[in-house]
């Protein structure tokens, strides 16, 4: 028909030239017909080019499909990141795909449905009536989904076209499956290598001497300020190490360092005297004398020596108090700052305690969490050997757990360095007093000023004295041991420092790609049914003699004949939404045939 030329001519040319038409006016063809291209006798297309553009959209729609899965076990299990692409990601890449699968089965399902409306008047008896309403039915459901509908309500699922209606309306749920095809896993992922972590400052020995000093007993500056550091402050931090995760976690860590403790021993305050004036004592020598009436002034709390209580109470502590590796042990009596007596006697509210600090060994539990260090001590252990005219002091038979001792390292206490710091402590810093004269209060000392600030809670105090000297020994401790010693026999302090043992393990969360393959199961099924539906109504077609694959050609069903009644009932129906359809869809008709067997159109039953 598209190859059709009609040519107006003008009516001056056509009266010049109408004695010359006359003449030859058996050359020219006397229908329309004759002007059509003619077709060689028994020339037909083959089915393969009927329906190749719908074969090239299955293969398509199926190659989409491969590559889903092609790409889903590419990344199945691999972190997230490693697809590095910033265009799109790998949900919107299968989003993508499942998209352009969709869209190619869809143009095969609507061309089958399309077939469906010639297959339907297939084959039918001419005495057979059908009503034009199925024929727009299922050209309806050729469009989408909606009239897909239509087509299952009209022949409730005995229809073989019920599939690919089924197809149409299901393949509205393709992309909500194939979104549910990936999900994201966080998995935690460990690195104890080389580098991974830090190391946690450890301690096999003890050396806070300063080298090359005139004072063979000098103390290194650093440890006097622990120690300053630890009877003042209010807190101390723990010493730091390197997390690149920030959640990392080490080992129990074996450690020298100082262990302290304080006991309550207000029952044995010895008071004499009740009158204007009074003396106050302890067992272990701590005396002053105070008002004892409503008002005074006057010494109100004062440290001096400790009477060995610690170490008959406190299980952890040394044995008794003369093993060589206690640091000091002293004792305290006063009121405490929180005791509210300003105005009132002395004797109400006095508080004695008894504390001691000593060389131990000790086993931490050190962890980093989402960036926060904590430093825990899990077990101490205090036990040396004893005898004279030894040069150090080892740790003996401590268990290998929960220390997690490694059998070739040693742990002690050089016998000068044990000297020294007892030298250090007694002599210049463990003493003094603190006085009211109204309106203020006087110290003698640092030390005994903060101590007084703490009273209320010496327990907590004497722990934060003890972790400030142990935070020098351990840091110390590390120091020296990555020095490198000519000395023999080898050096374990190098060795305390680089032992795999306290290797930390570094943590992170990592995200990894996880498919489930389940939800592959219904793209899978509606590219095959689509197959399925296509083959079958291709076969079927191939089969029929007066029709072809005709599907949705618009020339077609504009070349088919209606009878002029219906035609004139059908207009009157133009004025309205779906009006004709309303007027002639449910008439009954029948099939009319021409010469070559195809159908030509629709004429009354009655006919």
């Amino acid at each position: 028909m598209s190859d059709v030329i009609i040519e107006l001519e003008s009516p001056s040319s056509k009266a010049e030239d109408i004695h010359s038409t006359m003449d030859t006016q058996s050359d020219i063809p006397n229908t329309f017909q004759d002007q059509l291209p003619v077709k060689t006798a028994g020339w037909e297309c083959s089915p393969f080019q009927w329906w190749s553009i719908e074969i090239l959209c299955c293969i398509a729609s199926a190659g989409c499909l491969g590559s889903i899965v092609a790409l889903l076990i590419l990344y199945d299990g691999k972190p997230q990141e490693s697809r590095s692409s910033n265009v799109l990601t790998l949900n919107g890449l299968v989003a993508l795909l499942a998209t352009l699968c969709r869209t190619f089965f869809m143009v095969a399902i609507s061309a089958a449905l399309a077939q469906g409306k010639w297959n339907q008047l297939s084959g039918r008896n001419d005495a057979s009536h059908y009503q034009l309403r199925d024929f727009a039915i299922f050209d309806d459901a050729a469009k989408g989904p909606w009239g897909s509908a239509k087509l299952l309500w009209r022949f409730k699922g005995f229809h073989i076209a019920c599939l690919g209606a089924a197809l149409s309306i299901l393949s509205l749920a393709f992309g909500l499956f194939s979104q549910q095809l990936i999900g994201l896993r966080t998995i935690e992922i460990t690195n104890d290598s080389v580098g991974a972590t830090g190391r946690v400052p450890r301690a096999t020995f003890v050396d806070t001497m300063k080298a090359g000093s005139i004072n063979p007993k000098s103390l290194l500056p650093s440890i006097k300020l622990a120690i300053y550091e630890g009877y003042m402050a209010e807190n101390v931090d723990f010493l730091q190490t390197t997390c690149p995760t920030g959640n990392c976690d080490w080992p129990i860590i074996p450690t020298l360092g100082v262990c302290g403790a304080c006991v309550n021993t207000t029952d044995e305050i010895i008071i004499d005297g009740l009158g204007g004036s009074c003396n106050v004592s302890t067992p272990s020598g701590i005396k002053f004398t105070g008002g004892c009436g409503n008002e005074w002034e006057g010494t109100k709390f004062m440290v001096g020596a400790g009477s060995g209580k610690v170490f008959s109470l406190v299980p952890e502590a040394p044995d008794h108090s003369e093993a060589p590796h206690i640091i000091v042990d002293f004792g305290a009596l006063g009121i405490p700052p929180g005791v509210n007596n300003t105005m009132g006697p002395l004797h109400e509210g006095l508080v004695a305690t008894d504390c001691a600090l000593w060389y131990c060994l000790q086993a931490h539990k050190v962890s980093v969490v989402e960036g926060k260090l904590t430093d825990e001590i899990v077990k101490t252990w205090s036990k040396v050997n004893e005898s004279e005219g030894l040069e150090s002091y080892n740790f003996l038979q401590a268990p290998a757990e929960p220390f997690n001792l490694d059998p070739d390292e040693r742990y002690y206490i050089a016998q000068h360095q044990m000297s020294t710091v007892q030298d250090y402590l007694s002599n210049q810093n463990i003493s003094g007093t603190v006085a009211r004269y109204l309106p203020t209060y006087h110290s003698t000392t640092d030390f005994a000023d903060g101590l007084y600030s703490a009273f209320d809670d010496p327990v907590s105090w004497i722990e934060l004295f003890a972790w400030s000297m142990t935070n020098e020994v351990r840091s110390l401790g590390d120091r020296y041991a990555q020095l490198t010693f000519s000395a023999e026999p080898p050096d374990v302090r190098t060795y305390a420092s680089q032992n795999v043992r306290y290797r930390g393990t570094a943590r992170s969360s990592q995200v990894f790609v996880t498919v489930s393959w389940f939800w592959l199961t219904y793209p899978a099924l509606m590219v095959l049914l689509t197959v399925v539906f296509l083959v079958f109504e291709a076969t079927r077609t191939s089969f029929q003699k007066d029709i072809r694959a005709w599907k949705d050609d618009s020339m077609v069903p504009l070349c088919i004949s209606l009878d002029e009644r219906v035609r004139e009932i059908a207009r009157e129906g133009f004025i309205e939404p779906k009006g004709a359809m309303k007027l002639v869809g449910d008439h009954e008709l029948r099939i009319t045939r021409g010469a070559n067997g195809f159908l030509t159109g629709f004429a009354p039953k009655e006919d």
